[in-house]
């Protein structure tokens, strides 16, 4: 009997090691009824009526920002962080590092997201501590540095809205891809019009679906590790 409790206690300990060494992530625990909208590449113009939608409907979401529009859109990312949303890293300029060839990648890598972190902490006051490299970049790289400076990666469950489609089909697109642990990847960006024609409706669905709707952090149970 001893031994099976120790041997129970060692797997435990495992487990629970290997939870906290986790740092990608693409969904969140499918064994709960909750989701996470996220907005990727703003602040822009269409922030704001992304978040008079969110704020219609008593919902918290995860805008992955990008530190270049920070600077020119100060207010909108304040906005932000005063209605109780989470702000999350998406870099500084939006690099492709799937096609970026230069020897100082991983240097660059850094760069970016150490200054969108920066410009972000000195216009909320409070650092991001989740990031979404562009384009969904995950790789050893990334990974590594984004450990290093305490930084959990999130990617997307789904998402389509840069597809060649009407605003109807991408809607249901979008509910039929809802599922427990969904991290639904969207766009604040001031031509994406189609996204801003659905979305009090595509909440609305997930609402009435009987899912709730939380930040990325709340989603995957994730705090600031350092």
């Amino acid at each position: 009997m001893i031994k099976i409790i120790i041997t129970s206690i060692f797997f435990f300990v495992r487990a629970c090691a290997f939870v906290h060494a986790q740092i990608f992530y693409a969904y969140g625990c499918k064994d709960l009824e909750k989701v996470s909208l996220t907005f990727d590449d703003g602040p822009c113009e269409s922030t704001k009526k992304i978040l008079k939608i969110l704020k219609n409907h008593n919902v918290k979401a995860t805008f992955f920002i990008l530190g270049i529009r920070v600077k020119n859109n100060s207010n909108i990312t304040k906005a932000i962080y005063s209605d109780g949303h989470e702000i999350a890293n998406h870099t500084y300029r939006h690099i492709n590092f799937y096609n970026y060839k230069n020897i100082d990648k991983t240097t660059r890598i850094e760069e970016e997201l150490l200054q969108g972190e920066v410009i972000i902490k000195n216009t909320t006051g409070t650092p991001p501590f989740l990031v979404r490299f562009p384009y969904g970049y995950a790789k050893a790289d990334a990974i590594n540095i984004a450990k290093k400076h305490g930084y959990y990666i999130i990617n997307w469950s789904f998402g389509c809205d840069w597809k060649q489609m009407t605003a109807e089909e991408m809607h249901e697109k979008y509910k039929k891809a809802l599922k427990k642990g969904a991290i639904f990847l969207m766009h604040d960006l001031p031509k994406n019009e189609k996204i801003l024609s659905f979305l009090s409706s595509f909440i609305c669905y997930i609402k009435g679906s009987g899912y709730e709707i939380v930040t990325v952090s709340e989603l995957l149970n994730l705090k600031q590790q350092h």
